[in-house]
């Protein structure tokens, strides 16, 4: 299915709510007609009776023209079309209706063009609004559609497409999306139905007039296509480029502060311009692409105009044609200028809208590799253990993560995973809550593969903390109750309490109701882990996952939050990663990771003596200050 028709599958649930807007479209382009109709026995019944011709009386002019138009329009051999038979037939109808004779003519005919003027702007601004009321909603469904489908995406997903690039997705694509649905949409379809009507009205005025401009008109038509055709790739690629933009841009206001210390503004600012410099040059050759297309038109429609002028003076001369078919033929030809100049328009604009559909797309096709099995089920109380069997992982195109992990944590222990950077440990415990799957081995909770649980149970289960704090532009309340929601104070306060985060939060100005600002700007860093902790310990899981929780906490709130979270541990299954081996000593088993594989594992004793990996890093801390006497 092409993009274009997937575009009108999801436009689908509005499609009432668009037919009162292309009713009145397509009065747009009937009053348009109308008005061009009108321009001609205004000109031959009413302003041509009234200059008098040189050496006849006014009505022997009037007569003449009349007589001319005749001619034109039925008489002489010449049938008249539907179109113009229906337009005389109203406009009989509505004179008699009116009471319009010889003498009020030249009054009540003006008043009805104007009323037929009025009329169109009438019908033309309830399809504008409609139109773009109906395109604001259509383009809400899709937002609100990709952001569901990357909520819903694993690790691996957000591994090999950068943030700002799926940022540029669901804010510049969707809004080019928007702009076709609603404004460029709504001139497509007025814009084709005023020129099929004027069109076919031309047509029925003079057939000899309309070949005229048909002899020039083609000229335009190849250089368009194939500027439309080198849009659309030109614009894919510059919102490809606009994505990188985003992209720099967001890890750079985010990690500022990095940039400022390491005196990396240059740099930054250098990078940053090469990809704008990039982006700049395609969005030059498309805005030149565009700025071509407009002209073509202009120069085409002037052109079939000088010549329309001269066959029609010719006309005119020779007694064939009045001068109110001239201006009526000419009234239409200059009322489709607008319309074929905003078509154009439009089929650039959505050559950009379909190259953004595609971006679009991308997202909502990638396959959502962690999902509900057919066989999920909810996940039993917590009974026995964790286990990781024979648990292997990598990321697409990489060397292995984890190999061959074998592990198994009781129901009511402490695991503790060390290593150096890289060695895993957090990629293991990400298998738990099925953030990803691994590609070999399972994990099992209580004998369960985890891939048998319903995600929603078995994340309900599992309390997180992780090293980088998440926390979001919103009250302290709703922060540690994320996720939840009729949640008492006297909870959120235990929790807080427990924490030892109450006697900072009760001295914020607004307490509980304090906005923190975007990712907890408006607090320490120590603040935004206590907050995390206090989260996790409000949600009350029977199994806790605790990736370097205490590492932005200074001694002495490290020393009552170790406390409160070993209080909290007992007869729970908890999992400690931890670069700092004095938060991990008294763990029931500390497993020692290296390069994706266990290494070793035991008490803290038993590894000490065993002088392997645990013992090179103990021993490399207590040299530096973080060992035994740091604890």
């Amino acid at each position: 299915m092409s993009d274009l028709r997937r575009l009108f599958v999801l436009f689908q649930p509005h499609r009432r709510a668009a037919a009162v807007a292309i009713v009145a479209m397509l009065g747009v382009a009937f009053f348009t007609v109308a008005v061009a109709y009108l321009l001609n026995p205004v000109f031959d019944q009413v302003l041509t009776q009234m200059a008098p011709r040189a050496g006849a009386p006014d009505v022997e002019a009037g007569a003449a023209a009349a007589q001319g138009l005749t001619t034109v329009l039925g008489s002489g051999g010449v049938k008249k079309t539907w179109l113009i038979g229906f337009l005389d037939g109203s406009l009989a109808r509505l004179e008699a209706a009116l009471g319009v004779t010889s003498g009020n003519k030249g009054l009540l005919l003006p008043l009805i063009l104007f009323a037929a003027f009025v009329a169109k702007n009438l019908c033309s601004y309830t399809a504008l609004y409609r139109f773009n009321a109906v395109g604001l909603a259509f383009v809400r469904d899709v937002r609100d559609a990709v952001y569901r489908r990357l909520l819903a995406q694993s690790e691996a997903f957000y591994a090999k497409n950068p943030s700002g690039d799926l940022i540029s997705r669901v804010t510049g694509d969707v809004d080019r999306i928007q702009s076709l649905f609603g404004t460029d949409l709504a001139d497509l379809v007025q814009s084709v139905a005023t020129i099929v009507g004027l069109g076919y009205y031309v047509v029925s005025l003079s057939p000899e007039l309309t070949l005229v401009v048909a002899v020039v008109a083609p000229a335009i038509v190849v250089p368009v296509v194939m500027i439309a055709r080198g849009l659309r790739h030109l614009s894919k690629s510059g919102r490809e480029r606009m994505g990188d933009l985003t992209g720099v841009l967001s890890e750079t206001l985010r990690g500022h502060r990095v940039v400022q210390a390491y005196c990396a503004e240059g740099y930054e600012a250098g990078r940053f311009e090469e990809v704008n410099r990039r982006t700049f040059h395609l969005l030059r050759k498309a805005a030149r692409m565009m700025a071509v297309s407009s002209p073509l038109l202009e120069s085409a429609s002037v052109l079939a105009f000088l010549v329309l002028l001269v066959y029609a003076g010719s006309r005119i001369k020779g007694g064939t044609m009045t001068l109110g078919v001239v201006i009526s033929f000419g009234a239409s030809l200059a009322f489709m200028y607008q319309p074929l100049k905003r078509a154009t328009r439009i089929n650039l604009a959505l050559q950009q809208a379909l190259a953004s559909a595609r971006r679009l797309f991308e997202i909502l096709d990638a396959p959502i590799a962690v999902v509900d099995g057919p066989r999920a089920g909810t996940m039993a109380p917590f009974g026995r253990e964790i286990r990781f069997e024979g648990v292997s992982f990598s990321y697409p195109g990489r060397e292995p993560v984890l190999q061959g992990i074998d592990l198994t944590i009781p129901k009511g222990g402490v695991v503790a995973l060390v290593g150096p950077s890289g060695a895993g440990k957090t990629t293991l415990v990400n298998l738990l809550p099925r953030f990803m799957d691994p590609q070999l081995g399972r994990v099992t909770v209580d004998g369960v593969d985890v891939r048998d649980l319903t995600l929603a149970s078995l994340r309900g289960s599992i309390g997180l903390v992780t090293q980088d704090v998440v926390l979001f532009d919103d009250t302290i309340r709703h922060n540690v109750a994320y996720g939840r929601s009729g949640v008492p104070e006297p909870a959120i306060r235990g929790a807080l309490r427990a924490a030892n985060a109450e006697a900072f939060v009760d001295d914020v100005p607004g307490g509980l109701d304090a906005r923190i600002g975007e990712a907890g700007g408006r607090l320490s860093g120590g603040q935004r882990q206590r907050l995390a902790i206090a989260r996790a310990l409000l949600k009350d899981p029977p199994i806790l996952v605790l990736d370097e929780a205490t590492s932005a906490l200074d001694t002495e709130s490290e020393r009552a939050v170790q406390e409160a979270l070993e209080r909290l541990m007992s007869g729970r299954t908890t999992i400690v990663i931890a670069h700092r081996l004095s938060t991990v000593r008294r763990a029931d088993v500390i497993v020692a990771m290296e390069q994706g594989r266990v290494v070793e594992r035991g008490t803290h004793a038993e590894l000490l003596a065993a002088g392997g990996l645990y013992r090179r890093l103990h021993d490399l801390q207590a040299f530096s200050g973080e060992g035994e006497g740091s604890t």
